[in-house]
């Protein structure tokens, strides 16, 4: 019986007694979770453009990559909810030759009374108090000072001559979604809102890609939801869960507008029309104050929480923290969303957001029939489980062995791999892991029957195999019929 020693020579002759310690067969598979938050920094925000950086709590974010920054306020609402995962950020340039969102509000004042102009962004109100008799003047510079002492918002703000200038800390299209609003029921003072400026400009992801080399990012969280983003992310993921590279990873992105229909440009389902991805979960934020950042990180964070210690998890009714909703959404059109490849989400009694079904962008195979084998995350997410876990079980037991395309004895211990080890390899890990320990997969004696190993004609180092898991699935939907007499 053959026993590998690597560290004791079979030559060794000066007496002693002698052991190796081999940790190969000892402990658990597991990794922390990665999750990469794409958002803009500010322009004066000292963490480097490009260079992921990783942040333990809000305020480091924001002390890298600017307070109220979109990467501080989406790193921010991420950890709010989600401690447990690492929470990265990759730092994105606000664009060159872009302008910033502005709007403006125009105060006149004449004997003005005592009491607060309410000011709301993007769903947060704040007060600014007002003195009695204050000028227009002071009541502009109050409301200034009030929005600047509030470190965490993406706006700032600037008087001139009773002119209330508001606008985004960053420049590009991202500003467009801000809501700002001025009002106050005190007496004397009128404020009357004055023309929107849009932002124009997009930074650009597919320039930043390459930086992150081979580190495997389990989940992306983008900010960027204009076509060309989406689909520099949908080629990075792809190529992420390739069989090449397989450091595979979700993106969760926001989207914006009303629900309309494929031939309505702008609405979420004409949006989610060009993205078709496995690895892209489409939000609906429709028009809700708080900006899409803010509605993908919350709406996320959770649920990575649950998917990080089983992919295959059910995820439904998770509750989303921090999130709110004027109504929600009637059964028809979640099912129209859920169709068009994008996630739904209900409320509960209270109105909180509860998240309803996670499925991915993907619909279409690419002769462009409906194609539901991507349905649901946890498909992509069970799948590049077992993946991982194969091949890292593979590594760990059979590191150093030989290969034989025989099933001759080769003798007890002996370290020759051969199909038939292999197959025993798969099986052992379906049953015992797969099925009875992680609860990822269903079915042994089909799964047994699938599995096919050889070793590829006119080679002696490479083993090929096929098999094919049956997936575990997701209690979502009871359907019966009930005939009483």
């Amino acid at each position: 019986m053959p026993i590998a020693l690597t560290q004791i020579p079979a030559n060794l002759l000066v007496p002693g007694q002698y052991e190796e310690i081999d940790n190969s067969l000892a402990g658990a598979q597991g990794d922390i979770k990665k999750v990469l938050i794409m958002a803009y920094k500010t322009a004066s925000a000292p963490a480097p453009a490009g260079k992921p950086v990783q942040v333990l709590t809000a305020s480091k974010a924001a002390e890298l990559c600017g307070y109220g920054s979109p990467a501080a306020v989406m790193a921010g609402a991420f950890l709010d909810i989600n401690k447990t995962e690492e929470c990265w950020i990759l730092p994105v340039a606000e664009p060159e030759g872009g302008t910033k969102w502005r709007k403006s509000f125009t105060v006149t004042a004449s004997a003005a009374g005592e009491g607060a102009v309410s000011i709301t962004v993007n769903g947060a109100t704040l007060a600014a108090a007002v003195g009695a008799g204050a000028t227009a003047g002071e009541i502009a510079a109050a409301i200034v000072a009030r929005i600047n002492s509030e470190t965490n918002l993406p706006v700032e703000a600037a008087a001139d001559e009773g002119v209330v200038t508001v606008s985004s800390l960053v420049k590009g299209t991202w500003g467009n979604q801000n809501t700002v609003s001025l009002s106050t029921a005190v007496s004397g003072i009128t404020i009357i809102p004055g023309a929107v400026t849009a932002g124009t400009g997009v930074g650009n992801l597919a320039l930043l890609f390459p930086s992150l080399g081979g580190v495997r990012y389990h989940y992306f969280l983008s900010d960027f939801d204009d076509p060309a983003n989406i689909a520099a992310l949908d080629a990075e993921t792809e190529s992420r869960y390739s069989a090449l590279r397989q450091i595979g990873g979700r993106a969760f992105i926001a989207l914006s507008g009303q629900v309309g229909s494929a031939t309505e440009e702008g609405s979420l389902i004409a949006q989610a029309e060009t993205v078709n991805s496995p690895h892209i979960v489409l939000i609906p934020r429709l028009e809700n104050a708080q900006l899409p950042g803010e509605w993908a990180a919350r709406f996320a964070a959770p649920a990575i929480r649950r998917l990080a210690d089983d992919p295959a998890a059910n995820t439904y009714d998770i509750q989303v923290d921090g999130l709110t909703a004027d109504a929600e959404l009637d059964f028809d059109t979640r099912q129209k969303l859920l169709e068009a490849g994008i996630a739904t989400w209900r409320l509960d009694p209270v109105g909180k957001v509860l998240i309803e079904r996670l499925v991915t962008s993907y619909t279409e195979n690419s002769d462009g029939g409906r194609d539901t084998s991507y349905l649901d995350v946890q498909v992509t997410e069970t799948v590049d489980a077992v993946r991982t876990y194969i091949n890292a079980e593979a590594k760990k037991r059979y590191k150093t062995w030989k290969l034989a395309a025989t099933e001759e004895n080769f003798g007890a211990g002996s370290r020759v791999m051969t199909p038939g080890v292999f197959r025993s390899f798969l099986a052992d890990l379906y049953l015992s892991v797969f099925i009875q320990e992680k609860q990822w997969c269903q079915d042994f004696e089909a799964y047994k029957a699938s599995i096919l190993v050889e070793i590829m004609a006119g080679s002696k180092t490479r083993l090929q195999y096929q098999h094919q898991p049956v997936l575990i699935g997701q209690f979502l939907i009871g359907s019966g019929l009930l005939q009483f007499k």
